[in-house]
C-alpha cells in the first residue's frame, strides 16, 4: 500500500501510451500549444489523457462530466508542457539519461508495486503498451527527476528547528491517537482498469460489506470475497494499525467506526476495502529521536514539491510559450466532495 511521489510520477504515465485513433485526429486535430517553436497537437493531448478520462465515475451528470473532461485534458496539456520544458533544460544542463538509469528506475517501480519485471511487462503488454514505448516514457521521468534534483535540491535547507516544529505539530495532531485493531476484505482494481471493471470491483466489495453489516461472520466473508492473500488465512486481520501505517483515506474511514462496526466499501490506492474494527487502545507518541528521519523525509518531499513548482514556473516565464487552450475549469461540487 506504500505510495511515494517517485512511484506516483512514474505510474501516472502508464496509460498515456494507448494508441491514438488516427481518423479522429484527422477530423479534430489542431495546435493547442507552441513551446519554443514546437507544436503540441490536440490529438497528442487526448491520447495522453484518455486513461484518466476513463476514471470519471459512471453515472456522473453530463454537465459535470463535461467539466471534468475539460479539466483533465487541460491538466494533461500542462504536464506535457512541463515535460518539454524539462527536456530543453536537460539539454542546457548537459543532463543525460543512460539505459542503465532507465533499467534501475523500472526495477524500482516493479519493487514498489510488489511485482517482478516480467509481471510488470506482462501487465503493460495486456494494456497494449510495448516495452519500447514504456521505456521511452520512463526515460522522460528519469530526465525530469535528474533535472529537478540538480536545480532544486540545493534550494532546500531543513533545519533542526523545522524538525522540532514538525514534531510539535505531530504531537498536537495525534494527541488523541489510538491503535486500532482492524481487519479488512480487499477487492483489487487491476492496473489500467476500465470504469466497468472499477464498478464491478466496487459491487463485489459492497456485497461483502452488506452481508457483514447484516451479521454474517466477517472471517467467513474474507475467504469468499477478499483478494488479499496475505490476510486471507487470518480472517483479514491487519493487526494493530498505528497512525501513519495506512493510506490517509483508510485511516479516516477507520476513525469513523465504533468497535465491532464494518464500513461501506472504501477505495484505496489499489482497490476497494471493507474495514472492520474490533478494538482500540491509546497510544503513546514516539520520541522525537525515533521520528526524526521520518519527519525529515516528509518535510523534504513537501519542500521538493514546492520548489519544483517554482522552478517550472521559472522555466515557463523564460520560454516562448503560446497556450491555445482555455484554463482548467473548477472541479464540479460532486468531484470535490469525493476527494
Amino acid at each position: 500500500m506504500r505510495s511515494t511521489a517517485l512511484v506516483l510520477a512514474a505510474t501516472l504515465t502508464l496509460g498515456a501510451l494507448a494508441p491514438a485513433r488516427a481518423a479522429r485526429a484527422e477530423l479534430i486535430d489542431r495546435v493547442v500549444a507552441v513551446l519554443d517553436e514546437e507544436a503540441i497537437f490536440l490529438s497528442e493531448v487526448e491520447t495522453r489523457a484518455r486513461p484518466f478520462l476513463g476514471e470519471i465515475p459512471p453515472g456522473t451528470p453530463e454537465a459535470d462530466r463535461a467539466v471534468m473532461q475539460r479539466r483533465i485534458v487541460r491538466e494533461t496539456l500542462d504536464r506535457m508542457i512541463d515535460d518539454q520544458l524539462i527536456r530543453h533544460a536537460a539539454t542546457r544542463l548537459h543532463v543525460t539519461v543512460t539505459d542503465e538509469d532507465v533499467d534501475q528506475f523500472i526495477e524500482r517501480i516493479a519493487r514498489e508495486r510488489g511485482a517482478t519485471l516480467d509481471q510488470l511487462y506482462e501487465a503493460l503488454e495486456h494494456e497494449g503498451i510495448s516495452r519500447a514505448e514504456y521505456r521511452t516514457h520512463m526515460e522522460t521521468e528519469v530526465r525530469r527527476l535528474k533535472v529537478l534534483q540538480l536545480r532544486v535540491r540545493g534550494r532546500i535547507n531543513i533545519t533542526d528547528s523545522d524538525l522540532q516544529e514538525a514534531y510539535r505539530r505531530f504531537l498536537r495532531e495525534n494527541q488523541n491517537a489510538s491503535v486500532v485493531r482492524a481487519a479488512h476484505i480487499f477487492v483489487a482494481i487491476p492496473d489500467g482498469a476500465s470504469p466497468e471493471q472499477v464498478e464491478a470491483a466496487r459491487a463485489r466489495a459492497a456485497e461483502a460489506a452488506r452481508r457483514a453489516q447484516a451479521g454474517e461472520d466477517f472471517a467467513t466473508l474474507v475467504t469468499q470475497f477478499s483478494q488479499d492473500e496475505a490476510t486471507q488465512a487470518s480472517g483479514g486481520d491487519l493487526g494493530d494499525v498505528q497512525p501513519g501505517m495506512l493510506p490517509e483515506v483508510l485511516e479516516t474511514a477507520l476513525a469513523t467506526l465504533q468497535d465491532g462496526q464494518t464500513s461501506d466499501p472504501v477505495r484505496g490506492p489499489n482497490g476497494w476495502h471493507v474495514l472492520r474494527v474490533s478494538g482500540r487502545r491509546a497510544v503513546t507518541p514516539p520520541p522525537f529521536a525515533e521520528l526524526r528521519d521520518r519527519l525529515y523525509a516528509v518535510l523534504l518531499n513537501r519542500e521538493m514539491q514546492r520548489q519544483q513548482e517554482i522552478y517550472l514556473r521559472e522555466l515557463r516565464r523564460n520560454a516562448s510559450l503560446d497556450v491555445r487552450m482555455e484554463p482548467a475549469p473548477a472541479a464540479p461540487a460532486a468531484a470535490r466532495a469525493t476527494r
